[in-house]
């Protein structure tokens, strides 16, 4: 670890589970996530990380000895009651330096409330920035964001968007909106996703995101994960995305994380994607998914969501009866004793109708994994190392450790917000994992790799500088923890 003078991320007392009856996590301490660009024109690159109410946002400006100084941002400090999720740095008015996109989380703000919306603050190419109020329709976003990632998919020299939607705050399981933003080169951004792909607005509960040519023609395509999801990739066609059909369509997980490299050095992409892992309390697979079924069970106006296993190929309730009578108090009704409640089927305790109208979602797989691409939407799946699954793989970067000219991955996960039945996972300190060039991984020990970060990790940035390449850990509720590549040893030390 690299002494660093960033600040602790504060997570607020936020409690899911107060508002919303047996979701299976919290939503609401996804952060901090991390946009990282050169904002003042040094060469540098400078990293900003996302903040929560009452703690703003934080810029930091790299010096040429690749300390990090905090440059405190009036126009940040405004949104002081905001928590931010995704975020990222791009040219939005095509003058040639950096903004920066803020996109709303935290999963206790109303849909449509002042705290909910994208924020663009442009820059002045020497790293002040403002708001710039006229980027986005007022009050369009609405939902938690996990992702934004820019690229000119429509070729008119704009960088435009994708924003993915996480959640709808305080309604688990009911479709976020996701967004496809196309920008006027003036920083002005309108949506096209509603009109023009509504596969892609309501995707599902998007995690991850990245641009990446799949396919070899030259082109960018547009990589989609998420939870509840399979992960999907689009191409752009004249005005619109197009699905690349795969392999990988029947790979519903907890995704929670996807990247891209050619770590066989075949010339194809890959995906790496991180996931759940096969030490979760569930632990579902292709013949015993698990399921969530979305609708408003005791017709009181409020959408409940029902989490079921597979036993026996029967859909059983995963939360005890309690649990359920507290979400569903018209279960009370029919005076179930807890032996008989432990035999019932979802089936059992709801009439078929209310269950053919309910939105169901699946999970059927959890090891993290690499898909390698064969061509033509192909895919080979190769299982990440054991130690790898004992825990999630919430962040992705692949960097080349030791030198070999060969990219690596360095990985973090850990999720600690789930309800007590449920346990937690907590058995990650941040992974190294090794490529012999044709796509082999081997894990390295945290005295081997050098890594070592217990809780949390959201994010983990990618920070160049003069000579020298940091990886910045992003914890929540902790402090950051700085990484550099040892030149000498080929491994992070900090």
């Amino acid at each position: 670890m690299v002494k660093s003078n960033f600040e602790k991320h504060v997570e607020d007392n936020n409690i899911d589970f107060y508002y919303e009856h047996n979701v299976p996590k919290l939503l609401s301490r996804e952060g901090p996530k991390a946009a990282v660009g050169d904002v003042n024109g040094d060469g540098l690159e400078d990293v900003y990380i996302g903040g929560t109410a009452g703690h703003p946002g934080q810029l930091y400006l790299q010096t040429a000895d690749g300390k990090f100084v905090k440059k405190d941002e009036p126009a940040f400090a405004q949104f002081n009651d905001f928590e931010d999720e995704a975020v990222l740095f791009f040219d939005a008015d095509h003058d040639g330096d950096l903004d920066l996109f803020i996109g709303p989380g935290g999963n206790n703000n109303r849909p449509f409330s002042r705290q909910m919306q994208n924020r663009l603050f442009k820059n002045d190419g020497h790293g002040n920035f403002t708001i710039y109020p006229d980027a986005f329709p007022a009050n369009l976003n609405g939902v938690n964001t996990a992702v934004a990632i820019a690229c000119d998919f429509n070729h008119d020299g704009f960088m435009d968007l994708f924003v993915g939607g996480r959640s709808v705050p305080r309604q688990y399981g009911t479709p976020p909106s996701s967004f496809l933003y196309v920008n006027d080169g003036k920083g002005h951004f309108t949506d096209i996703a509603a009109t023009k792909n509504p596969d892609i607005a309501h995707i599902g509960m998007v995690t991850g995101a990245c641009w990446a040519d799949m396919t070899g023609d030259g082109e960018k395509d547009l990589i989609i994960a998420g939870e509840w999801m399979a992960p999907r990739i689009f191409s752009f066609r004249k005005d619109h995305f197009e699905e690349i059909k795969t392999n990988l369509e029947n790979l519903f997980g907890w995704w929670e994380q996807v990247a891209v490299a050619d770590l066989n050095g075949d010339g194809k992409l890959d995906l790496i994607l991180g996931n759940i892992g096969e030490n979760f309390y569930l632990r579902p697979d292709s013949s015993h998914p698990v399921k969530l079924w979305v609708n408003d069970y005791d017709l009181n106006g409020n959408i409940d969501n029902i989490l079921t296993r597979t036993i026996d190929g029967k859909d059983m309730p995963v939360f005890l009866k309690h649990d359920m009578e507290l979400q569903i108090p018209s279960l009370k009704k029919k005076n179930l004793k807890h032996a008989e409640y432990a035999k019932k089927t979802i089936q059992d305790l709801f009439p078929k109708a209310m269950l053919d109208a309910s939105l169901v979602k699946k999970f059927n797989y959890c090891p993290s994994i690499v898909a390698f691409n064969e061509g033509n939407g192909r895919f080979t799946i190769r299982e990440l190392p054991p130690m790898v699954q004992f825990s999630s793989v919430n962040a992705i970067q692949c960097a080349d450790v030791n030198q070999d000219g060969i990219p690596d991955l360095i990985l973090g996960g850990n999720e600690f917000g789930f309800l007590p039945q449920f346990g937690r996972l907590d058995a990650g300190f941040g992974d190294v994992l090794i490529n012999d060039g044709k796509g082999n991984l081997t894990w390295l020990g945290k005295d081997k790799s050098g890594v070592e970060v217990s809780g949390q990790t959201r994010d983990i940035a990618k920070i160049n500088g003069t000579g020298r390449t940091s990886f910045l850990f992003l914890v929540n509720d902790e402090y950051p923890v700085l990484y550099q590549i040892s030149k000498k040893r080929k491994k992070l030390r900090h």
